[in-house]
């Protein structure tokens, strides 16, 4: 099978390699398309979270072609996603059930470790219906559904802020996962939405995705226009913005930074994206507004699939470029271009 092989930085080869064997407890599908993630774009960029010789890829939708004898809930020709891991079972964490913090979590799960769906076939090693395993349903189109891993982190996200219907909500980023974490909240019909973004791109899809308001954070002035749309928030010693939720979801050390002064004091900041860079904190923010601070890691596939069939969030038009898998590293490319894409598909 033909597969995109990651050799280093910027260096990303189409090769072909033996399509994995099944075993009595695993699932074989045949991808039909895989998204670009940010993290992937990390990766593909700089080195980070992943080693030469790795397939990557986990934001995908495609077909059972081969099922393990031991399998009985999931059938050949059945559309689906998922994510596999395997959490070691044993360190702190996975004691108390908070699996997602398992040291062990990116050393073997799809796309970290084990080979992902930058290739034509992908093996779910122990599937399991409804945990590894998500039957896509039979009138969602091939991208939406490999936008499902993606939106159930939004959903994942959008549920750890709690939000109110009174809740004035900034985004920072527009991305796939901003603008889905902004439907969400809208969704919620929560009081206000703002999405501040650096590409003219993606600020007009959040606009017409449903955002109330949109910034543009390279031509504006973007803590005055905050201030402006959900109110001034005077703290101690000096001034911010009035947001009840911050959420960044575009991993820049700036939108870190400015995050602190969004919020207002006793709010809800949550990060979901993951900057490169380090950004620089001021903590006496953190001292005298007291926000409640959340890292944003894991996913609900479930809320996922059901929000996306309900049409309660739309993906299709983020989907702004697709290749073959022939043409991987233009894919790659592409996706390194905030300002002229959103999400870009692998399709096979």
């Amino acid at each position: 099978m033909k597969a995109a092989v990651y050799y280093g930085p910027r260096d990303i080869r189409v090769e072909s390699i033996d399509i994995p064997e099944v075993g009595v407890n695993d699932i074989l599908l045949k991808v039909n398309a895989c998204g670009i993630c940010g993290s992937d774009v990390h990766s593909y960029g700089t080195g980070l979270y992943i080693q030469k010789g790795q397939i990557m890829g986990h934001e995908f939708s495609g077909e059972v072609v081969k099922v393990g004898q031991n399998v009985k809930d999931i059938h050949v020709g059945e559309r689906g996603t998922g994510f596999y891991t395997k959490f070691c079972g044993s360190c702190y964490w996975c004691r108390n059930k908070q699996y997602v913090l398992c040291p062990n979590l990116f050393k073997e799960s799809t796309g970290y470790g084990l080979q992902g769906a930058f290739a034509e076939y992908l093996l779910i090693p122990n599937a399991r219906k409804n945990i590894s395993f998500y039957q896509v349903p039979d009138d969602m189109d091939t991208f939406t559904a490999a936008t499902i891993e993606p939106v159930s982190v939004a959903a994942h996200t959008v549920a750890q802020c709690q939000p109110n219907k009174e809740d004035k909500v900034v985004i920072m980023g527009a991305g796939l996962i901003g603008n889905a974490v902004m439907q969400i909240f809208k969704a919620y019909e929560v009081e206000t939405l703002v999405v501040t973004e650096i590409s003219e791109l993606r600020l007009d899809l959040a606009k017409r995705s449903g955002a109330d308001y949109v910034i543009h954070a390279l031509k504006e002035n973007v803590m005055e226009r905050v201030k402006e749309l959900v109110g001034v928030g005077p703290y101690h010693f000096n001034e911010g913005a009035m947001a009840d939720i911050v959420v960044d979801a575009a991993g820049a050390p700036t939108a870190v930074e400015q995050s602190f002064e969004m919020v207002r004091s006793g709010g809800t900041i949550a990060f979901v994206g993951l900057p490169e860079k380090k950004a620089a904190l001021d903590i006496t923010k953190i001292v005298h507004k007291t926000p409640r601070i959340m890292g944003c890691l894991g996913g609900n596939f479930a809320k996922s699939i059901e929000l996306l069939k309900s049409n309660r969030v739309k993906t299709r038009d983020l989907v702004t470029h697709v290749y073959s898998i022939d043409y991987a590293k233009e894919a790659f490319e592409t996706q390194m271009k905030p300002k002229d894409s959103v999400k870009v598909m692998i399709e096979f």
